[in-house]
């Protein structure tokens, strides 16, 4: 099974979508999960030209005034999708296998860039499990680290860093990191700073 994250920062951009087509095609992926679409709707031909020939089912967070958006999909020919709910921070989706009958949630989240926002983000984070206690898989960009080894310079707001480790801790959850790339953020100044924002996590 290939699941398939990306923080695409702008579906509009120059470039962007004929990536994502290629990335999503080339890899065969089997899920897929973009934050930061900065979309307000897709249309089904749009959809459509994501994935070519394989059909997918499509779930989506609307962007507003062009800020955030998730889009969340499934090779519906391997999947039973099911929306569980689209909240302010992410969009989850039951899948079922449809060969095997195993059943797993799919969360793709865009957390809180501001401040104001992280409590809220942090309730939801806490809500995305109550009543579920099967596999989970947890995806996207969270705009949080969990310590001073997830910024190159080591400013970290501990508050924030603290709330989220202690929601990684209460669940158990497993990241599954990339060992080739320390960091998946920059500001892209000239003395760069650097930081782990987007992961993946999962139950174990």
């Amino acid at each position: 099974m290939i699941g398939l994250f990306w923080n695409i920062r702008g579906l509009g951009k120059i470039g962007r979508l004929p990536a994502l087509i290629n990335r999503i095609r080339s890899t065969r992926a089997d899920f897929v999960g973009i934050m930061k679409t900065k979309e307000e709707s897709f249309t089904p031909g749009y959809l459509r030209s994501l994935t070519g020939n394989v059909p997918f089912d499509w779930f989506y967070l609307p962007a507003k005034k062009s800020t955030g958006g998730i889009l969340v999909g499934s090779n519906s020919d391997k999947f039973s999708a099911t929306l569980i709910s689209t909240l302010e921070f992410s969009v989850s989706i039951m899948l079922q296998d449809k060969k095997t009958g195993f059943s797993w949630k799919l969360v793709v989240v865009y957390g809180s860039p501001y401040d104001e926002g992280k409590p809220e983000f942090i309730q939801e984070l806490e809500s995305l499990l109550d009543n579920w206690e099967g596999p989970t898989v947890f995806g996207g960009d969270f705009n949080m680290v969990s310590s001073i080894k997830e910024k190159s310079n080591g400013n970290i707001n501990q508050r924030w860093a603290d709330l989220f480790k202690k929601w990684v801790n209460k669940y158990g959850l497993i990241e599954l990191k990339n060992s080739a790339i320390a960091f998946t953020w920059t500001n892209n100044q000239e003395t760069p700073i650097m930081a782990a924002l987007d992961k993946v996590l999962c139950t174990t």
